[in-house]
C-alpha cells in the first residue's frame, strides 16, 4: 500500500485506488509441457497480449482524473501520473463514475512497446504534438479493481471481467475508436494463442476464473503469459509442395483451374489381376471460363504457380543423422515459395531461424513455429538435438 496522506497530497481522491501492477506469472522451466493442460482444463480464460505499457486510468472520488504508469517515482515513491500525455482517453472515460479504476495497456496497432514509451515517455506538450501526426495512441481495457466506489480486488477475475463488459456497455465506450475491451476466449485456448502468434501477435494471458487482484505480486498458477519467446536454429529438410485442392467459396469467380486429358496406364490389384485407371497431363488456366466444365477442377494458386508453401525442420543426432523434428509454413513469403518450387534443392541443408511459441523439452517438438529467416552464416551440423532440448 501507498502512504494516503502522500497519495492525497499529489493526487487527491485517489488515496485507495492507487494500487500497484498484479505481475504475471510464467510456467517455469521444467513445467513448459503442462501448457495443454492448464489450456483446456477449464479454470482459466483467457485475453490477448498488447505489445504496450501498462497504465491505470483513475477516477477519483470527486471526478479528478488520472492515467498512472507502473513505475515508482524516485522523488515522491508514489506511481507516475502521466495522464497530460493522453488527453483523449481521460476525455473518452470520464463517462464511468467517480471512485473507478481501470487496468490496461496504452499502444499502438501493429508496433511495440518502444512505440509506446516514444508518447509516454516525454512532457505532455510532446506527447499530443507526436500524436497529431502519428495518430491518437490506444489504450486496452483487461480489468477492474475499482467501481463506484465499490472495491474489486477480492473479486474473482471472470467477475470482474463481466463487471468490466457490463461497464464497457452501460457507458457506451465503444463510441471512441482509441478505446478496445478486451475479449475473452474460453474454449480451444491453446490453438487461439498459436493463432495470435502466427499473425506476429504477442501471445495471451491466461487468468484463473476465481483469482483476486494481489497488486506488486506475481503469484503462481493466477494468472499465466503465454508469448512468443524462444527462437532456435534448425535445418530444412525437405521442401513441401502446395495442397492441391481448392476448397474456398469463390469457386465461380475463382482463376486458376486444372484440365485432366483422359489417358490409360495398367495397374495390378491385391490379386495381381490388371486394371485400367484413367490418368491425365495437367493444364492451368489462368481464366474464369471453364466454371462448370467436364474434365476442369478448381487448384489452389500456390499449387498453380508451382510453389512449395512449407519446409520440413530437423537437427543432428548424437550420431550424426539429420531428423526431422516436423514442418512449418507459418511466416514463409510468396518469394520463398516461388523460389522453393523452382529450385527445392537449393534450400535441403540450409539453416532455417524459427520463433517458437514453446519448445518442449520432455517430449522434444516445438509449438507452432514461425519463419523468422534463412541463417547462411551457420554450419548445418551445429543444429544438434541435445543443444535445442537441453
Amino acid at each position: 500500500m501507498f502512504n494516503r496522506d502522500q497519495v492525497y497530497a499529489l493526487y487527491p481522491g485517489a488515496e485507495d485506488m492507487m494500487q500497484e501492477a498484479m505481475l504475471i506469472w510464467k510456467l517455469p522451466a521444467g513445467k513448459e509441457n503442462m501448457m495443454s493442460e492448464v489450456c483446456s482444463n477449464g479454470q482459466y480464460f483467457a485475453e490477448e497480449k498488447i505489445d504496450g505499457a501498462w497504465y491505470q486510468f483513475t477516477k477519483g472520488t470527486e471526478g479528478q482524473e488520472y492515467l498512472f504508469g507502473r513505475t515508482i517515482s524516485k522523488v515522491t515513491g508514489l506511481m507516475t501520473e502521466k495522464g497530460g500525455n493522453v488527453p483523449h482517453i481521460l476525455s473518452a472515460l470520464d463517462r464511468v463514475p467517480n471512485g473507478t479504476a481501470l487496468i490496461g495497456e496504452v499502444y499502438y496497432d501493429g508496433c511495440t512497446a518502444k512505440d509506446t514509451v516514444t508518447i509516454m515517455g516525454c512532457l505532455p506538450s510532446e506527447a499530443i504534438k507526436r500524436q497529431e501526426s502519428k495518430g491518437k495512441i490506444k489504450y486496452y481495457i483487461h480489468d477492474i479493481i475499482f467501481y463506484d466506489g465499490v472495491n474489486l480486488m477480492g473479486v474473482g477475475a471472470w467477475d470482474r471481467y463481466r463487471i468490466l463488459k457490463a461497464i464497457w456497455e452501460k457507458h457506451s465506450l465503444n463510441d471512441f475508436d482509441y478505446l478496445r475491451l478486451a475479449q475473452v476466449v474460453e474454449r480451444d485456448i491453446e490453438e487461439e494463442v498459436g493463432r495470435i502468434l502466427n499473425a506476429g501477435g504477442e501471445g495471451m494471458v491466461l487468468k484463473k476464473r476465481d483469482a483476486i487482484y494481489y497488486p506488486g505480486k506475481r503469484p503462481a498458477w493466477t494468472a499465466i503469459k503465454f508469448k512468443q519467446m524462444d527462437d532456435v536454429d534448425l535445418v530444412c529438410t525437405r521442401t513441401i509442395p502446395a495442397t492441391r485442392e481448392y476448397t474456398g467459396k469463390e469457386i465461380e469467380t475463382w482463376p486458376y483451374w486444372e484440365h485432366k486429358v483422359d489417358g490409360f496406364q495398367v495397374l495390378y490389384d491385391v490379386n495381381g489381376i490388371p486394371y485400367e485407371t484413367a490418368i491425365y497431363d495437367k493444364e492451368i488456366m489462368w481464366d474464369r471460363s471453364h466454371y462448370g466444365e467436364d474434365g476442369w477442377e478448381p487448384v489452389t494458386k500456390p499449387y498453380a504457380m508451382g510453389w512449395h508453401t512449407a519446409i520440413g525442420i530437423g537437427a543432428y543426432d548424437d550420431d550424426g543423422h539429420l531428423v526431422e523434428l516436423g514442418t512449418v509454413s507459418s511466416g514463409l513469403t510468396d518469394e520463398d515459395r516461388a523460389e522453393m518450387g523452382a529450385n527445392p534443392d537449393e534450400f535441403v541443408g540450409r539453416v532455417v531461424s524459427l520463433h517458437c511459441m514453446l519448445i518442449d523439452k520432455k517430449e522434444k517438438t516445438l509449438r507452432h513455429p514461425v519463419f523468422k529467416a534463412w541463417r547462411d552464416d551457420k554450419n548445418a551440423t551445429d543444429c544438434k538435438i541435445s543443444e535445442v532440448f537441453r
